[in-house]
């Protein structure tokens, strides 16, 4: 009996520690792929240019990335085992097309590992801004929350890069270098979406960089949630909300517009604990 209460009280007290203890005892979600520095410099690093990653390691992941090649490097969604990303190569006869493989490259992704499990829903039943929708969940999670789930948007803005950004030139100070197609529309569509959000003042801790990477966060909105929302739009609404996109219903992946809109859906939430470098977890065998 003695033993029991020992283990018991060892027990309660792990999850003391993972919960209120120090950041380095808690688990790892995101993990990081890649350098998000690089990415945003539109370089690739040397240690990746011969890497690849297996997505039936993602729980949810969102970034850029290639299948085929560097030259294809796109914006990028992986989920249920397959990366979906925006083919950049000009030369490929699917040039701009959506595809998809269990295995891709990455210079910069951030995913939640398969061992995460959601720990809230967030439903959405009411006409909600993507602006609305970051300051509400940077409110939940100032450090950080990464989200996912099928939602219904009136309209739809959707826009993604052209050209891989590999050569160099960073791609926030030449966007009309890499967005050479127009942003994509329509009045009403569904929608499979996964993104990150945090506050404003977060994004300024060193322990942050891999999100301030990527995002950016307007100055004068300190209080404010800055975030990153990619998704796969869908020829039709999903036949069950908590089964995955079929591969026979993806239309096309990339970047929700700021004047997006969703009305009605549900959002399954991970939030940030702290980055890590999970390279070697997501590599292919």
């Amino acid at each position: 009996m003695a033993a029991k209460k020992l283990a018991i009280l060892i027990g309660l007290g792990v999850v003391t520690v993972i919960i209120f203890g120090p950041p380095w005892w808690r688990p790892v979600n995101p993990c990081v792929i890649g350098d998000m520095s690089a990415r945003a410099q539109a370089r690739v690093p040397d240690a990746l240019k011969e890497i690849y990653f297996d997505a039936q390691k993602i729980r949810v992941g969102l970034g850029s990335a290639a299948v085929g090649g560097w030259e294809g490097l796109g914006d990028a969604v992986a989920v249920d085992g397959s990366a979906w990303i925006r083919n950049t190569n000009n030369r490929s006869p699917r040039y701009y097309d959506t595809v998809s493989n269990r295995y891709f490259q990455s210079n910069g992704f951030i995913f939640v590992p398969l061992g995460i499990e959601s720990e809230q829903q967030w439903r959405i039943s009411s006409p909600t801004s993507l602006a609305q929708l970051r300051n509400a969940l940077a409110k939940i999670n100032s450090a950080g929350v990464i989200f996912s789930g099928y939602v219904r948007l009136a309209p739809l803005r959707i826009i993604a890069i052209a050209r891989p950004a590999i050569d160099g030139q960073p791609v926030s100070k030449n966007a009309t270098y890499y967005y050479t197609r127009p942003m994509q529309s329509a009045p009403e569509a569904w929608v499979y979406v996964v993104g990150v959000v945090a506050a404003n003042a977060f994004l300024k801790r060193a322990d942050h960089a891999w999100l301030s990477s990527m995002l950016i966060a307007p100055p004068s909105r300190q209080d404010a949630g800055a975030g990153l929302v990619h998704g796969l739009w869908l020829n039709s609404a999903p036949e069950d909300l908590h089964s995955p996109p079929r591969r026979d219903n993806v239309l096309a992946v990339g970047q929700l517009m700021a004047e997006t809109v969703m009305v009605e859906g549900e959002l399954a939430l991970y939030p940030v604990t702290r980055a890590g470098s999970c390279d070697a977890a997501a590599r292919a065998p």
